[in-house]
């Protein structure tokens, strides 16, 4: 159950500089429903959890993800690449898509 812990294995886990994270998470950064997601799940599989089941992608599950661990690992880094995209999905600002900007 615990074979791949290098922990366990007398090794030692290899930290992740907030830099290769921030690349990890790029992917969604623009996109407020998923940012929104990540900041309500309570762990970085749990992110992956939710945003798997409301996209069905992996690719995107992954980088969310990578946001959760952002979070866990660097919270001042997630707070500072995350309060505009937040407080305008909690404002109800976000940007709208194309076909909305041109219905104004």
């Amino acid at each position: 159950m615990f074979f791949n812990n290098p922990i366990l294995k007398g090794g030692t886990a290899r930290m992740r500089t907030a830099e290769e994270v921030m690349m990890r998470c790029k992917l969604i950064l623009d996109q407020p429903d998923i940012v929104l997601l990540v900041d309500k799940s309570s762990s970085p599989t749990a992110a992956y959890d939710m945003v798997m089941d409301a996209t069905h992608n992996d690719e995107t599950a992954k980088a969310a993800r990578w946001l959760g661990v952002l979070r866990r690992d660097y919270p001042d880094r997630y707070a500072e690449i995350t309060r505009n995209t937040l407080s305008h999905v909690q404002r109800n600002t976000a940007k709208k898509g194309v076909r909305d900007e041109v219905n104004k």
